[in-house]
């Protein structure tokens, strides 16, 4: 997802301990994939997409002719409790053409959750931490088609977030200058990091290949500690967050049929603490149009290193377009499974949709 390098080694005034981060950092993380390219196994930067945004590669969306928008949603079941028997936050995209081939992009949508509990024992205390949040992204940016085969994007990417921490202390020895008072909340806030992201594309009838890379960029985390009843505290520091690139291509060998294969790669994130190896994601898949505005699809993805090392995914997914392309749903399902750091099997069922509409949904 996002790699944030930080280490926040802070020491709040007064008896209390310090803010403690949650073994988990900014928690379990995601990619960011609509309905339709998680039905493929999450292909989507080789491929020209007309009807909704890629934050993966922003110049697949240079063909677009028509504004539109588009929602997405996602729900889990597994074995990762920030996710499981929860609706993710909800992806929103907007695709707006202007003349001289250029398409203003918006986008907002969430990259990570964090719900974890756990205990810790210090010299005077020993408390326990509820720990929840999570990270979001954005994106601004245009999208642009400089001839009929190839398509470019320049835009800003905006990484931000909190987690919030519910602290109740329990002290071993309650004698002065011990503090009676031994509940708080810190509240561990990553203001807007800002960086380019630079996409693109070549895009024919039967085939594509695109290109996408994301500057690193920083921010400001500060931390905010209310103590019940007692005031206030906070401490600031720089966040960075390190760059991404994806690549992908595609092929049409029958003009129902597209097939692809992506490459997504991240450097190491070490943030609040915990550290997440660096490490890729290699994703296949195919999708048929079946005929009357029906597409099925299906596919397969890889991870190695990052926030799940050694996971595999097995993906299907089937799409309805309305009115020659007005609008449109998609549906998918997947289920990976992993091994933790234990050696402990792990796994996860997702189900996604996306909804989306172009102004001629509308009519005239």
């Amino acid at each position: 997802m996002i790699a944030i390098a930080c280490a926040l080694l802070c020491s709040l005034t007064g008896a209390y301990p310090g803010f403690i981060p949650p073994p988990q950092g900014m928690g379990d993380e995601i990619l960011p994939l609509s309905a339709r390219t998680f039905g493929m196994g999450g292909v989507s930067v080789g491929i020209e997409n007309n009807s909704m945004f890629s934050l993966l590669n922003p110049a697949a969306s240079a063909w677009t002719m028509s504004s539109g928008i588009c929602f997405g949603g996602r729900y889990s079941e597994g074995d990762i409790d920030a996710w499981s028997n929860r609706l993710g936050f909800p992806d929103v995209s907007a695709l707006v053409p202007i003349p001289l081939g250029i398409v203003l992009v918006g986008s907002i949508e969430g990259r990570s959750r964090l719900s974890e509990e756990g205990d810790r024992s210090f010299t005077e205390y020993t408390g326990h931490y509820d720990w929840s949040g999570g990270l979001t992204e954005s994106y601004a940016g245009i999208s642009v088609r400089t001839a009929d085969w190839l398509g470019v994007s320049l835009g800003g990417r905006c990484t931000f977030g909190n987690i919030v921490a519910d602290v109740i202390l329990n002290p071993i020895d309650p004698d002065p200058p011990v503090p009676v008072n031994t509940v708080y909340r810190d509240d561990a806030s990553l203001r807007q990091a800002w960086g380019g992201v630079f996409g693109i594309m070549v895009n024919t009838d039967s085939f594509g290949l695109g290109l996408s890379v994301a500057t690193d960029r920083e921010g400001d985390l500060e931390v905010f500690r209310d103590y019940s009843g007692h005031g206030e505290d906070s401490i600031s520091q720089k966040y960075s967050v390190p760059g991404e690139l994806s690549a992908g291509i595609s092929f049409r060998p029958i003009p129902s049929l597209l097939i692809g294969a992506d490459l997504y790669s991240r450097k190491a994130l070490n943030i609040l603490d915990s550290h997440t190896d660096e490490g890729t994601v290699i994703s296949a898949g195919a999708e048929y149009s079946i005929g009357g505005g029906l597409a099925a699809r299906a596919g397969y993805s890889h991870m190695s290193g990052l926030w799940r090392d050694g996971a595999t995914s097995i993906r299907a997914g089937a799409g309805f377009t309305l009115g020659e392309g007005m609008a449109g749903i998609d549906l998918a399902a997947g289920y990976q499974y992993w091994r933790d750091q234990q050696d402990i099997r792990l796994d996860e069922t997702v189900l996604m949709v996306s909804l989306w509409a172009t102004e001629r949904w509308l009519g005239d």
